[in-house]
């Protein structure tokens, strides 16, 4: 019988060891959990904050868009205002037009007494001796005198009596 009672002793010794090592692991398993539910708690408000400062970056940019799309309208409506303002002076728009023909140079250069001063002005300008001694000051007198050449080419196509200006512009067309 003491046989019996010292095996239900060293039994109930093992048992109140097992119980003790139980409540051990599950005290630290509990202050494992206080730690990750702290740590988990931390991270929501960090996150809370930084969805916070996101939305705001957000309503200052849609404000920056807004002011941006506004001052470019008012821009726009101070040079349209400024375009009906100016009242004065040669206002000069340029428009998609066809290319000149041979006729168009004569009228404006042969016939015309100003575009004749304006021909002259430029002969005498660009068309002098294209020679020198440095071999780019003759290239960029050559480039200035063809301007002129050029359009004494097309008045002098134009007085030619074989010249037919539907010939020249259907001549144009065909190579666009």
């Amino acid at each position: 019988m003491i046989l019996i009672i010292a095996v239900l002793a060293i039994a109930l010794f093992i048992a109140c060891v097992w119980m003790y090592v139980l409540s051990q692991d599950l005290k630290a398993s509990q202050k494992m959990a206080e730690n990750y539910q702290q740590r988990w708690f931390d991270e929501l408000d960090v996150s809370n904050e930084l969805r916070s400062q996101k939305f705001d970056e957000w309503e200052r940019a849609n404000t920056a868009v807004e002011q941006i799309i506004m001052l470019k309208q008012s821009f726009r409506d101070l040079v349209d205002q400024q375009n009906d303002d100016l009242g004065f002076g040669t206002h000069v728009q340029w428009r998609s037009t066809k290319k000149p023909t041979s006729q168009t140079y004569r009228l404006h250069f042969d016939i015309e007494p100003n575009g004749q001063r304006i021909l002259e002005e430029l002969t005498v300008r660009f068309k002098r001796s294209v020679y020198t001694e440095s071999e780019r000051e003759t290239c960029r007198r050559i480039g200035r005198a063809e301007v002129v050449d050029f359009i004494l080419n097309r008045i002098n196509t134009a007085n030619d009596p074989r010249y037919s200006e539907q010939l020249e512009i259907m001549e144009q067309e065909n190579h666009v």
